[in-house]
């Protein structure tokens, strides 16, 4: 079946910047993104945001002695309207899980050194993230937004095998916390034709993974049911996955084509659809409240050298099923 790609709308256009990670609010109309001057010798990347869709100006996000230095990975809780994001000091220094509500308040969470795509529950009361401390190998835990404490370690579990998985890039299910799909792979040695002695985790070489908890203990599945457990195969792999507000279809991207594009999964019958081309290097979507439009990062395609834009696409014309 040939699918007609959506018309990308771009809502960034600049040469001196690369503009990535974006989310959109409750109401549809104000985006906020990551923005990191090219070529500026190191200059911290920061949060932007951009008010009006029809005549888009970015202007800084967040204002104040109290915002850290670096700014990327922001989420959205369209329930409590708080923005969640990875801050740090520099470049080089360990991140940490931030907050701030629309008040403008600014606050760092305790206790969250190496913890990395925080991600809002469905009601704004825990967060989820990509835990990365050392010696533990990357996981999905769940914490408290106010005092950093885990809740649950490690919500991704076995496989099928029994073999323990690597996790992170974690999007909350319809049924809220702790039901996730995230972008993982299986804790064996050889994945992907490491040499490594020993299980080593690669994110370039995911799989999306969903999640389930039953008899006291969390298990999880390939989204695309045929891809192997025991041999890595590029045709399913997959990041940065998002769920529609439908409940239905997961966005992700994947460079199974040969560059990345942004892919939707409809759960209900495992049909595969493409949004984006793969020449242009589609990344991190996150679905619109209305659950029609995509919010993306991707290549400018009239631009050479390219440069990563925030855009949107309208999906509601695809064969979803």
């Amino acid at each position: 079946m040939t699918v007609t790609l959506p018309q990308l709308n771009f809502l960034t256009n600049s040469s001196s910047d690369t503009d990535y990670r974006p989310a959109v609010n409750s109401t549809g109309d104000v985006v906020v993104f990551e923005r990191t001057p090219v070529g500026g010798g190191g200059a911290p990347t920061t949060l932007y945001k951009i008010t009006d869709f029809k005549t888009p100006n970015p202007e800084p996000f967040l204002s104040g002695p109290n915002a850290p230095a670096e700014q990327t990975r922001a989420d959205w809780c369209w329930k409590t309207d708080q923005v969640a994001f990875n801050g740090a000091s520099s470049k080089d220094a360990a991140p940490t899980v931030w907050q701030v509500g629309n008040d403008g308040v600014i606050q760092e969470v305790p206790n969250t050194e190496y913890y990395s795509y925080p991600t809002w529950g469905l009601d704004g009361s825990l967060l989820v993230t990509e835990n990365f401390r050392h010696p533990l190998p990357p996981r999905n835990t769940i914490f408290d937004p106010a005092t950093g404490k885990p809740k649950e370690h490690n919500i991704d579990g076995v496989d099928s095998a029994g073999t323990a998985l690597f996790g992170g890039m974690p999007t909350v299910g319809p049924n809220d916390l702790p039901q996730i799909a995230y972008a993982g792979q299986p804790q064996i040695q050889g994945w992907a034709g490491s040499t490594s002695p020993g299980p080593k985790y690669d994110q370039k070489f995911n799989y999306i993974f969903l999640n389930s908890f039953a008899n006291g203990a969390y298990k999880s599945a390939p989204m695309e049911t045929d891809a192997s457990l025991t041999t890595y195969d590029p045709s399913y792999q997959g990041r940065a996955p998002a769920w529609a507000p439908n409940r239905q279809t997961i966005a992700f991207e994947s460079n199974r084509n040969g560059g990345y594009a942004i892919y939707l999964c409809d759960l209900a019958c495992g049909t595969i659809i493409q949004v984006t081309d793969p020449s242009l290097g589609g990344q991190h979507a996150k679905f619109f409240p209305c659950g029609t439009k995509l919010i993306l990062c991707i290549n400018h395609h009239q631009r050479n050298p390219k440069t990563m834009e925030v855009a949107w696409v309208d999906i509601s014309g695809l064969p979803l099923a």
